[in-house]
């Protein structure tokens, strides 16, 4: 997930929430960090198979440099050279204070308008110069459903939308994501609030303006939070609760790009390591195989699967065994959030 903001949006104090240091710079002068995933279900998991050690999944955050109002349209798509690669984009927008970083008057709706425009017209230059390159090429290879589908794109770019509002099939969806647009991404809209603004009453029009373009948000006041994450871990909860939170920024922000991402988390587990891995909803379980290792996708045979639910009920997989909660699935199984898999499969 990336994170995108206007200078002075507090960005990289939630990349700081998020990653608990400074993470490390890449060519594109943007900061990453791999945060795990802390999930009491593995950790009851490892106590169940005796397993010597656990590893949670985890997701990787990006803090790109700050973006200026104009940039994607004189920046030669550096916006999307920046951020093309990934899943997903956290929009941090400033809501504290009463100035922006430019002395005018503070507007979080048009700060979110603005990044979304940037946005558009990075998509815009990459689906003209696409659009243009099939249809000047032999006229033999030109291939008229790819050239009306990137008119689409460009008539709904040019008017303002997003591609995300566009109506596409399935197969042009894949299709398009091949030139990773960034307003067909899944997008998350982060408020930075003020403190004494917790609960967001002063953003109403930029909350409002979210649910029209059916953009999730997060509410969270970043300089408090990163005070708070300083703190002793036994002070945390009671100050959160002093704030009315009940949960921090970081595990609130991590479970909101889970629910932005649309992924499920998995588990493998034997004697020396219990581990859990992410999917996308709506996985197999050979592809779920995959992410443990390509042999194991490729050799399926079948998996032994047992909800985790039953196992916490049951305490063993012995019992899960004895009481019928332990299922064979074959290739085409779907996998559900929280399945223990045993995966058989041909070497």
């Amino acid at each position: 997930m990336g994170l995108l903001g206007l200078p002075g949006s507090g960005k990289t104090t939630c990349f700081r929430i998020l990653s608990g240091h400074h993470g490390t710079d890449t060519h594109h002068g943007a900061q990453v960090a791999t945060v795990p995933l802390p999930d009491p279900r593995l950790d009851r998991i490892q106590g169940l198979y005796a397993s010597a050690r656990r590893t949670y999944p985890d997701v990787t955050f990006v803090d790109f440099e700050a973006l200026h109002k104009g940039e994607a349209a004189h920046g030669e798509l550096a916006l999307h050279k920046a951020s093309g690669d990934c899943d997903a984009l956290a929009l941090v927008v400033q809501c504290f204070g009463q100035l922006d970083h430019l002395g005018d008057a503070l507007s979080p709706a048009d700060d979110l308008e603005t990044l979304l425009l940037e946005m558009t017209l990075s998509d815009l230059a990459i689906t003209e110069k696409h659009l243009e390159r099939i249809s000047t090429g032999p006229r033999a290879e030109r291939n008229p459903q790819d050239i009306e589908l990137m008119q689409r794109c460009r008539d709904h770019l040019g008017a303002g939308g997003l591609l995300h509002t566009l109506s596409l099939s399935a197969d042009e969806a894949k299709h398009l994501r091949g030139f990773a647009p960034l307003t067909l991404k899944p997008a998350l809209v982060v408020f930075n609030l003020a403190e004494d603004d917790l609960h967001g009453e002063r953003i109403a029009g930029a909350r409002a303006a979210s649910e029209r373009l059916g953009l999730p948000h997060l509410e969270i006041c970043a300089e408090l939070e990163q005070e708070i994450a300083e703190l002793p871990p036994d002070d945390r909860l009671a100050f959160l609760a002093d704030y009315g939170l009940d949960a921090s920024a970081h595990d609130r922000f991590v479970r909101d790009a889970f629910s932005v991402l649309d992924l499920i988390t998995f588990f493998t587990a034997n004697d020396k390591e219990a581990h859990g891995w992410t999917i996308k909803r709506g996985a197999t379980a050979p592809e779920a195989a995959g992410k443990v290792h390509s042999a194991m996708q490729d050799g399926f045979i079948r998996a032994e699967v047992i909800a985790f639910r039953h196992l916490e009920e049951l305490g063993s997989v012995q019992a899960c065994k004895e009481r019928g909660f332990m299922r064979v699935e074959g290739k085409d199984y779907v996998v559900a959030e929280g399945d223990v898999l045993q995966v058989r499969f041909s070497r």
